[in-house]
């Protein structure tokens, strides 16, 4: 039998993230002059995104570009591994 990992668990820091979304929330389409988070962030386009509904969609394999699911999960920026 074959094994193959069909979703996961990815754990963030909440500043992590964050700092992750601010990064590209400004972003423009040149073709439209849209912004970029207007087709990163689903249902939610880029006024109602946020880092966490944006991650969600990347990790969607509903979306047609995800290859597999991934679960984000936002952990506190004081969280200490282990």
């Amino acid at each position: 039998s074959r094994l193959a990992v069909l979703e996961y668990a990815c754990f963030y820091r909440r500043r992590f993230a964050e700092a992750a979304f601010a990064s590209c929330r400004g972003v423009r389409l040149p073709a439209t002059g849209g912004y970029a988070m207007d087709t990163m962030c689903g249902r939610y386009g880029a006024r109602l995104c946020t880092a966490q509904r944006w991650l969600d969609f990347q990790g969607d394999k509903n979306n047609g570009l995800a290859p597999l699911q991934i679960d984000f999960r936002l952990l506190p920026n004081d969280t200490q591994p282990g």
